[in-house]
């Protein structure tokens, strides 16, 4: 396979797996809802409204899906859209986050019948908050320098600071009956971000000239157009 095959299947899988997480929260998001008012669990516990082994595999499904996202933002975080050092930190500082919202979803895999107020159900929070808020600033950082760059194009230009700038609102919403809601929007920003992903990627790489495998970003492109 060539360097420019490897590049669109790196994008394309990644922005795939940017999708499916976004599928995986919405559904998550959706199906907690509908069963929040029915559910026979207190809500002082820390797997509500999910009990016993089905707030195990609620986890595990969730957690696994915030790995999918993790992959996602590594492969952003390479995107030639980031164009400066600031940019570059910020998208890291994301992938940070995810990886402390993973372990989050593993310590709540272990305490998922602690009460919120036991120590377990504490420490899972915490990184739940602390993750969110370096994703967001990350994502945020690291959105406007792709905004700014114009190296994508379109409404995939803002995805990356859109979602930055949706988690900042969901950091007030973590411990409120607001937050399902807010989850559902985030997880239509993190498929958004996904497709966008997906797109740039296969842009890009039609840039490539077969001859001479030299690269020519789309607005070089776009560019040549307006010239002639």
């Amino acid at each position: 396979m060539t360097r420019t095959g490897k590049t669109v299947g790196l994008g394309v899988w990644s922005g795939l797996a940017l999708a499916v997480a976004g599928t995986v929260f919405a559904d998550g998001a959706v199906l907690t809802t509908a069963y929040r008012g029915s559910s026979p669990v207190s809500d002082e516990q820390l797997s509500f409204p999910w009990g016993g082994a089905t707030a195990v595999a609620t986890s595990v499904v969730w957690g696994s899906a915030q790995i999918l996202f993790t992959i996602g933002l590594i492969v952003f975080s390479r995107s030639p859209a980031i164009t400066n050092t600031r940019g570059r930190r910020g998208a890291l500082v994301a992938v940070a986050g995810s990886i402390l919202y993973t372990v989050a979803h593993a310590v709540s895999v272990v305490a998922h019948d602690a009460k919120m107020d036991d120590a377990p159900a504490m420490v899972a929070l915490t990184l739940f908050g602390l993750g969110t808020i370096l994703v967001a600033a990350g994502m945020l950082v690291a959105g406007i320098d792709v905004a700014r760059s114009r190296v994508w194009s379109g409404w995939r230009r803002f995805s990356p600071a859109v979602l930055g700038a949706w988690m900042l609102v969901m950091v007030p919403l973590q411990f409120t009956v607001a937050l399902v809601g807010a989850v559902a929007v985030y997880a239509a920003a993190t498929a958004a971000l996904g497709v966008a992903l997906i797109v740039e990627t296969v842009t890009a790489c039609e840039g490539v000239a077969p001859a001479s495998g030299s690269w020519r970003s789309p607005a070089a492109h776009r560019a040549d157009g307006r010239s002639r």
